[in-house]
């Protein structure tokens, strides 16, 4: 018996040792082993995370997205590509946060005009979204068309407003623009191309390639940013559709659409006094209507259509004769502040012609702009000179209207993008008298090599 308790003695003993033992050893392991991060410190970092670019996969996902317009791979675009998804991603968030406000003006007015949506990415590289832009060379709104551009397709340009800055008008003169350059050349590439330089520099350059047709092939006789354009244009389509495959998720504040409508106000209308009227912000008022050149309708005319929140018609329908009671001389005309805004592609019109002037001993910038019958100003901004020094063997840009002069003859070959359209602006005469000389047309088609009458 004695054996038997100093047995359970002795076991009891070692059982006591070896949960003492374990006790030490779960000490240890709480003071060594290190407690995890909290939560927000793991997404924090991974917010920060920019993964790698891989060719093959940019490659696949290009071939993925396209839809109408190639989406061809090319180092430049590979360039575009890192600069807006590594290099500078706080732009793509700025450029997602206005994508809202105006990408369903754009996809109404290209689905009308039976154009291909990814078009409505050509803006971003244009102007960032912001309807005020105005480039170094005077191109103005959300689709960068220059003055005489812009009024050979309907928008109207003065003191007073000016309809480059409107999304919706703008929009329809860029699709109208978009669709006879498509008419004009029968590739989306060339188009693109000529919407940044101009029809005649497109041509020009197949013409000194060999008369070959694709953007790639005529690509070294393009001037040097047009040669960009259409890869930062691929570029800018992969860069918002797989922003989030590269940790750029949307984001969670963006400017929003704005419903509107329309109506139909007097001259000099004040647009904080009808801003007072529909109980809304000026600012509201300015964003919906950028195009106003001063907090007040025009002068002129009998009505100007002016848009206004949506809620807000029936509001002005019922209280119209209140919110308009204001004496027309009370009213000051004051104009709305410039916004600054750095362009990120400059687009000539398409009749604008650019001349390079090499400086020579003694010339001063007075000299050269009374020479080419440009400002001094303009030539300074063409430029990008902050003074007025030159320097002898400097190069200079100067941008001129092109004169369209017409052909010598009464015939005229027809050369590759030739339209019915460009050939009757090139002979001064309308297509239905380019029609009455050429009996034999049918329809719009022509091809390279026809003979048309002209005179």
């Amino acid at each position: 018996m004695k054996k038997i308790y100093l047995l359970y003695g002795c076991l009891f003993a070692f059982l006591q040792c070896a949960w003492a033992q374990s006790q030490e050893q779960r000490a240890a392991y709480r003071v060594n082993i290190p407690l995890p991060r909290p939560v927000d410190s793991v997404d924090a970092q991974f917010r920060d995370y920019v993964p790698q670019l891989h060719e093959e996969l940019i490659k696949e996902r290009l071939a993925c997205a396209q839809q109408t317009i190639p989406l061809t791979y090319h180092p430049v675009v590979l360039r575009f590509i890192k600069k807006y998804l590594i290099d500078n991603r706080r732009q793509t968030v700025r450029f997602l946060q206005r994508t809202p406000r105006y990408f369903p003006i754009f996809e109404e007015a290209l689905r009308r005009h039976g154009l291909p949506e990814e078009l409505k990415y050509l803006s971003i590289i244009e102007s960032a979204l912001l309807p005020r832009a105005r480039s170094w060379a005077s191109a103005v709104g959300l689709w960068q068309f220059m003055s005489f551009t812009g009024r050979e397709y309907g928008l109207r340009i003065d003191r007073y407003i000016d309809e480059r800055m409107d999304p919706y008008k703008s929009t329809e003169a860029a699709c109208l623009f978009l669709k006879d350059l498509y008419h004009m050349f029968g590739d989306w590439h060339l188009a693109l191309a000529a919407y940044n330089c101009g029809a005649g520099n497109v041509r020009r350059a197949i013409r000194r390639s060999g008369d070959k047709t694709s953007f790639w092939e005529i690509y070294p006789y393009l001037p040097r940013e047009t040669r960009a354009y259409v890869p930062f244009y691929i570029a800018m389509v992969y860069v918002m559709r797989y922003h989030e495959a590269h940790n750029i998720p949307y984001p969670q504040e963006v400017e929003p659409f704005l419903e509107s409508d329309t109506i139909h106000v007097p001259p000099k209308v004040s647009l904080q006094q009808l801003a007072q009227g529909l109980d809304i912000s000026p600012d509201t008022l300015k964003a919906l209507n950028p195009h106003l050149k001063y907090y007040a309708t025009p002068p002129y005319g009998t009505s100007f259509a002016l848009r206004i929140p949506a809620h807000k018609k029936a509001w002005y329908a019922l209280h119209k004769e209140e919110i308009l009671d204001l004496q027309e001389e009370d009213i000051v005309l004051t104009e709305t502040p410039s916004i600054p805004v750095q362009k990120v592609a400059y687009t000539p019109g398409g009749h604008q012609k650019a001349t390079y002037h090499r400086v020579r001993k003694g010339e001063s910038l007075g000299i050269i702009a009374q020479k080419y019958g440009v400002s001094v100003s303009a030539l300074k901004q063409w430029n990008h000179l902050r003074g007025n020094t030159i320097y002898p063997n400097q190069r200079l840009i100067i941008w001129t209207k092109q004169s369209i002069t017409p052909d010598s003859g009464p015939y005229y070959t027809v050369r590759p993008g030739d339209t019915l359209w460009s050939i009757a602006q090139r002979h001064g005469i309308s297509i239905d008298q380019l029609r009455a000389l050429n009996p034999s047309l049918q329809g719009d088609k022509i091809v390279k090599g026809q003979r048309l009458r002209v005179r």
